[in-house]
């Protein structure tokens, strides 16, 4: 950055033309993207010529609603300076009359890169292309529902989408949304995969409940406080509210969950024989645990770390693992989970002592009475209890849920007790949103325009409408 402010002085130094002829065209507000830890961040520049001088703010709208105003804003010899101290940041271009654009690089703590800007203004949509999510008018009938938990005394918010031109006995399956504060889309990386496929559904004969989790949206609850089960019990207000409905078979509702979500399904349908269908998109099926070690593994090895090292720094956290998976209260499990982590950081080597020091170290748990539920739960004793069709599909690339380990044990849990009404199916080259992938990881899910491969809804969606009428 130094050098660059030095190349500032040496312009101001020979500047010739004047400020007024410039900054009348420069009034107004400029737009331009950054690209930053992978995601696109609009940035807005609003330019004000005042008392012989330029002055000016800049925002990042998708990051932070704040305006801030800049502490230097200089024009001189067509090139605009731009400072603001507090975010380290810097922005250095030539301003091109013809073209209506200011060309020029911008520096931000780590980031160096060219940006231009325009007077064009630029809308989130434009940042992330998403073709195949639906717009208005769709060829099929929508609406805004809301129903209650009495259970939990919560109230939730979804959207019903039914075919049309199709009878009362249509399939209905209630979408359950994953991990964390999720919206009824199930939204992840700015990719609404259930608007897609229910959009996807509604075309070929089926109906949809997606709603949102508790917290969120237009959902009452605390989003903070829910976990898996108490998300299952959401879902099977939604079953009930589905059947107060005259427009819907009672003999035809399913539930579709995906990452967590799928969990709860399974929650749900056991010994449930209201249930028509499960659907398990990228579910667990191994004890919570052991997922997580998959998963910590996969993560371990692209970083480069050897299976002996992992096993080592494994071994040593052993003692959190034991205090999170004793089956006590939250509070007691969290209360046991700090003392394990002050009693691991005192065997740490020094090296990794001069990292952190102890209070930040035992601090570091957080963990949500969702992911508490997750890391606890043990499938086999909810899927041999599930007697009706079951789907599980997963993204052979998938390295959040690992395919092979949990599709085997999705599918042995269930034919355990004699469910042979099985579907198991691995897709090819998907990543763990569904999507067609080359790096895989969850850093390439917001840069890619596909939201899901077609295969998976038309799988899904064939599946359902060749299974046989249930109880009618």
């Amino acid at each position: 950055m130094q050098r660059l402010l030095l190349v500032w002085m040496m312009i101001l130094a020979t500047a010739q033309v004047s400020f007024a002829q410039q900054a009348e065209k420069m009034t107004g507000r400029w737009y331009g993207v950054v690209n930053a830890n992978n995601e696109h961040l609009r940035v807005v520049i609003n330019l004000t010529p005042r008392t012989g001088k330029l002055t000016g703010t800049i925002a990042f709208p998708d990051k932070s609603p704040e305006i801030k105003n800049l502490d230097s804003v200089s024009l001189n010899a067509g090139i605009l300076f731009l400072r603001l101290h507090t975010a380290d940041l810097v922005y250095i271009g030539k301003v091109n009359p013809d073209a209506d654009n200011i060309s020029g690089k911008l520096i931000w703590g780590n980031i160096n890169q060219d940006v231009t800007l325009t007077h064009k203004e630029i809308k989130q949509a434009a940042l992330y292309p998403r073709p195949q999510e639906p717009k208005p008018p769709y060829a099929y009938n929508t609406e805004e529902v809301s129903f209650r938990n009495d259970a939990d005394s919560v109230r939730l918010a979804g959207t019903f989408v039914r075919p049309s031109g199709f009878t009362a006995n249509y399939p209905v399956m209630v979408m359950i949304p994953g991990e964390g504060p999720q919206n009824r889309d199930n939204e992840v990386s700015y990719h609404k995969m259930f608007l897609v496929m229910a959009d996807y559904f509604a075309k070929n004969g089926i109906a949809t409940l997606r709603f949102d989790k508790r917290g969120v949206g237009g959902s009452g609850g605390n989003a903070d406080s829910v976990d898996i089960h108490g998300t299952a019990r959401d879902a099977a207000a939604a079953v009930r509210y589905l059947k107060s409905r005259r427009d819907v078979d009672p003999h035809s509702i399913g539930v579709l969950g995906y990452g967590a979500g799928a969990a709860s399904a399974q929650i749900l349908a056991a010994d449930n024989p209201t249930i028509a269908f499960v659907i398990s998109m990228a579910g667990i099926g191994v004890n919570g645990m052991e997922w997580w070690e998959q998963q910590q593994l996969t993560a371990a090895r692209a970083m480069g770390m050897s299976d002996d090292e992992y096993a080592t720094a494994n071994a040593r956290m052993k003692p959190y693992w034991d205090a999170l998976l004793a089956e006590k209260p939250l509070a007691a499990t969290r209360a046991d989970a700090k003392l394990a982590l002050e009693h691991i950081y005192d065997s740490l080597p020094a090296e990794l002592k001069d990292a952190t020091d102890k209070e930040q170290f035992s601090g570091a748990d957080i963990v949500s009475p969702e992911m508490l539920s997750i890391l606890r739960y043990k499938p086999v004793s909810y899927l041999r209890r599930i007697q009706c069709p079951f789907m599980a599909v997963n993204g052979a690339m998938d390295e959040v849920v690992l395919a092979e380990p949990n599709l085997k044990g999705l599918e042995r849990g269930l034919i355990e007790n004699g469910n042979m009404m099985v579907t198991i199916r691995k897709f090819a080259g998907l990543n763990h949103l569904f999507q067609s992938c080359k790096t895989c990881d969850a850093e390439e899910y917001a840069t890619l325009e596909q939201t899901i491969d077609p295969l998976v809804p038309e799988f899904i969606a064939h599946w359902i409408l060749q299974l046989p009428p249930v109880g009618r």
